[in-house]
């Protein structure tokens, strides 16, 4: 795990219940299966990483929880909803089903840290052993930690102290640089304040982790599909005619090109340039085509500009 990124532009974000909602949205299908894949009237609001909080759907497995958005696909407008499971319910999905994502407050941390605890280990030695025995008990899923500077009429920090008074729980965004989201489900345990001459009012705040956190990956952007040109110029003239052939890839290079000038020649192969030239010595029409090889993969092949030859005048 040689692998790091950057802490910085690290975003945090603390569920805000008591605000507007940033989207709501009807729920037109949903799929018997696990995870659950719903389809949306409406995704444009929606993002990878985000807790849907699902009303009306009739489905009892999803019903009125709040679940980790997955797979998004904003074109066809579907998306997962993680470690669901509606491959049980026997009834139609409602006409009625409903998402709502709640709006989050900026915490903007200046730093922070995630401690999971290790699991309980339970002493289960009697005097029949002979060495000591135990059992893994429950993993305790630990404590978010973060410190942050105090302005008191800031309404994220004002959110932040409703999340301590009320004790419910919400859900906790991390989004790093990289687009990858981390969801956990938390309570608010703590808010502590320090200040001093010479600082800014600073604040240092415990949120106990009450479940499973969920890691959602950003979306890999499609990749640019490899292109191949054919250009071969004169595109006419009288027999024997010498014509010359000009690659222009897009996307990607070639290891080889493999030619094929139509004329019954044999093939030609071109390695490390991309001109070449030929000679037509029959009159006809002649479209050549060309196979490139990208890593070890042929890719489909590119045809010429037609070249039409004629016999030479007075012949």
């Amino acid at each position: 795990m040689k692998k790091a990124i950057s802490a910085q532009n690290t975003k945090m974000y603390l569920e805000n219940p008591n605000a507007a909602p940033v989207a709501t949205g009807k729920v037109s299908s949903a799929s018997k299966s696990q995870p659950c894949y719903l389809t949306f009237d409406d995704a444009s609001k929606l993002k990878n990483g985000a807790p849907l909080y699902l009303t009306g759907t009739g489905w009892a497995s999803i019903d009125n929880q709040e679940w980790v958005l997955q797979d998004l696909d904003p074109d066809a407008k579907t998306g997962a909803l993680y470690n669901s499971d509606t491959s049980k319910e026997t009834t139609d999905f409602s006409t009625l089903a409903m998402y709502t994502v709640n709006a989050f407050a900026d915490v903007c941390a200046q730093s922070y840290s995630i401690n999971q605890n290790p699991a309980t280990s339970i002493d289960t030695t009697t005097l029949c052993d002979d060495e000591k025995t135990s059992l893994v008990g429950f993993r305790d899923p630990g404590t978010l930690t973060f410190d942050f500077f105090i302005d008191p009429t800031d309404p994220d920090y004002l959110a932040l102290l409703d999340a301590y008074d009320d004790g419910e729980e919400r859900m906790f965004e991390i989004i790093y640089r990289n687009g990858a989201v981390r969801t956990l489900p938390v309570i608010v345990q703590s808010i502590n304040e320090t200040g001093g001459v010479d600082q800014a009012v600073h604040g240092a705040a415990t949120l106990k982790i009450t479940g499973t956190p969920v890691l959602t990956q950003p979306k890999a952007e499609p990749t640019a599909a490899y292109g191949l040109s054919v250009g071969v110029t004169p595109a006419s003239g009288d027999s024997p005619l010498h014509v010359t052939m000009n690659l222009t890839e897009q996307n990607g290079a070639a290891a080889k090109f493999a030619i094929t000038w139509g004329d019954g020649s044999a093939v030609e192969t071109l390695i490390a340039t991309k001109t070449t030239t030929h000679v037509y010595d029959t009159a006809g029409t002649y479209t050549s085509s060309v196979v490139a090889t990208v890593g070890t993969k042929a890719q489909p092949a590119a045809e010429g500009n037609p070249v039409s030859v004629n016999n030479p005048s007075g012949g």
